[in-house]
């Protein structure tokens, strides 16, 4: 909700990537954003404002605006108004016009007219992105004010590849929340295990479980909006890892087994302020591992299994005074086994969920409760796993106080 009710002054520069800026503005304002749209006379070439004022149901401005009659200013009351201001896609001249000072537009007028933060986004041909103009002019903007997002690297208009592209949506909406978000968790290094492990039987079968991943990606994407530098431990998943954005860190360490999960999850809580246990390593693997694929007819009817190292268990000695947080998901009696799992591991705070309410493993949605090692018990309505993870979040930052 960090959104809601923000003013967001959203700059559109002339390129190619303008029509990623409608998708943009749309996913600010379904998190409650109130956006205006200023876009330079090039931008415009491209998609027209009407577009822009049929999405964000506000007139669009262009230079045409720059003064009007009737009284007032218009880049000064834009200005005033904007809570923050997003620059995307940003081009080489109106870099170049703000890292100048010159306000012969509408766009860099208020901007140049604002005391709010702004994110740029870059996006632009690599010869032009690595120039040494565009990174001079990159240098100048004051990075008290300023947040500048890279551009990506990949396919480019002109056909070529490099950096230069413009960033996904979802990654531009990350990086707006985090100029956004207060950064209470600058400063702090959290660990997050996220997924699932497979224990191979040979070289085409394993045993593993439904987990996505999601929640845990969700509490190192939260984590990482507020400021926090972030290790991922994550197992193997069709989902992709949180951007690295302008804010935070994102540091992502893939592992297949959970002989892995736990030896990289020790190298993280070596540095770490906190580390949660959000995935679902494999209590158990196969005895034997084959070197070969087993034909049909070889494979065993009864499958020899024997335990896996318990992570949280094996790494207790190395909590000191960090905050732990684990998770137990379960089918039954929900609140009591998490809460005998919260003493035997010895966390501060678990969260106890149910996985057979089609809100546990690879659901957009998660529910459950919230347990603390003082005997406080908070029920988690359902709600995206983006908001449990900020709830987790805010525990973790009062447990982390006190220590």
């Amino acid at each position: 909700m960090v959104l809601k009710d923000k003013r967001i002054l959203l700059g559109v520069c002339g390129g190619i990537a303008v029509y990623k800026s409608t998708m943009l503005a749309r996913a600010m304002i379904k998190a409650g954003a109130l956006v205006q749209v200023v876009m330079t006379d090039a931008a415009t070439k491209f998609v027209g404002p009407l577009t822009f004022e049929a999405l964000t149901e506000r007139a669009c401005l262009t230079d045409e605006n720059l003064f009007h009659t009737g009284g007032g200013v218009s880049h000064v009351e834009v200005a005033r108004n904007a809570d923050l201001i997003v620059i995307a896609p940003a081009t080489a001249t109106t870099i170049a016009r703000l890292a100048g000072g010159f306000a012969d537009n509408m766009l860099s007028a208020s901007v140049l007219a604002s005391k709010a933060p702004i994110l740029l986004v870059p996006a632009m041909h690599t010869a032009m992105w690595e120039s040494v103009p565009v990174q001079r002019n990159l240098t100048l903007l004051n990075p008290q004010q300023y947040r500048i997002l890279p551009p990506a690297a990949g396919d480019l208009a002109s056909g070529d590849v490099g950096p230069g592209r413009f960033p996904e949506v979802e990654d531009i909406f990350d990086a707006v929340c985090a100029v956004a978000s207060p950064q209470d968790l600058a400063g702090w290094r959290i660990a997050v295990t996220a997924g699932p492990t497979r224990e191979p039987m040979d070289p085409v079968r394993f045993i593993s479980n439904p987990s996505t991943g999601k929640m845990g990606i969700e509490i190192a994407r939260a984590a990482q909006i507020r400021g926090a530098v972030v290790d991922l431990v994550l197992g193997p998943t069709h989902l992709n890892p949180p951007s690295e954005l302008a804010t935070g860190s994102m540091n992502v360490r893939k592992v297949l087994t959970t002989k892995d999960m736990l030896d990289s999850t020790k190298a993280a809580l070596a540095g770490a302020d906190a580390l949660i246990m959000a995935a679902a390593p494999s209590d158990d693997r196969p005895a034997q591992v084959h070197e070969h694929k087993l034909h049909k007819a070889d494979l065993p009817k009864t499958l020899q299994m024997e335990a896996n190292p318990d992570i949280l268990k094996t790494l207790r000695p190395d909590f000191d005074k960090k905050v732990i947080v684990g998770f137990a998901a379960e089918t039954t009696s929900v609140v009591e086994s998490g809460q005998q799992k919260l003493v035997d591991k010895g966390l501060d705070l678990l969260f106890a969920n149910p996985v057979d309410n089609g809100q546990g493993f690879g659901a957009a949605a998660n529910q459950g409760y919230l347990l603390s090692k003082d005997g406080a018990l908070v029920v988690v309505e359902s709600q995206s796993k983006f908001d449990v993870a900020n709830l987790i979040l805010d525990q973790v930052l009062k447990i982390g106080k006190r220590k």
